[in-house]
């Protein structure tokens, strides 16, 4: 009888351990960021301390100007978003993830709950988002949506 043969090694075994931790880490932070901006958009607050948490400039500070917007104007947003994201690219340090994520946020204006003009009808908007390891934290460092119109590959 012949003793059975391993192939691979075990670094490369933790390589992709780590990598698949890592990518994971990553959509999680992506899905965070997404939480953060539902809940701030909840009551059009840009100091919400969830943001800060899981963004950075420049998206953190786009982010906090068109929620003090809303604030000013009276607005909030009520609906959420349901999320498919997908890793796209990963280094050390960056990460790309791209989503068809299908929205039913709106506007409405926080006295009466009526819904802000023009009003979008529930789609699916694309999203593509890189994100920085920061501290040690993976956190949104810019995002482009696109909306009612997946990215491409997500």
């Amino acid at each position: 009888a012949t003793s059975p043969t391993t192939s691979g090694s075990a670094s490369s075994d933790a390589t992709s351990t780590t990598t698949s931790a890592t990518g994971a880490a990553v959509l999680a932070a992506y899905r965070a960021g997404w939480a953060a901006f539902e809940h701030a958009l909840a009551d059009a607050n840009p100091e919400d301390p969830e943001l800060a948490a899981t963004m950075i400039p420049p998206q953190l500070t786009g982010v906090r100007a068109n929620l003090s917007v809303d604030r000013q104007q009276g607005m909030v947003g009520r609906g959420s978003f349901t999320l498919h994201p997908k890793l796209v690219s990963l280094s050390a340090t960056t990460a790309t993830v791209v989503d068809c994520a299908y929205s039913t946020s709106v506007l409405v204006y926080a006295k009466t709950g009526k819904p802000v003009p023009p009003i979008t009808p529930p789609e699916n908007d694309g999203v593509s988002s890189e994100l920085i390891l920061t501290g040690g934290v993976w956190k949104v460092y810019k995002q482009t949506v696109t909306d009612g119109k997946c990215a491409s590959g997500s």
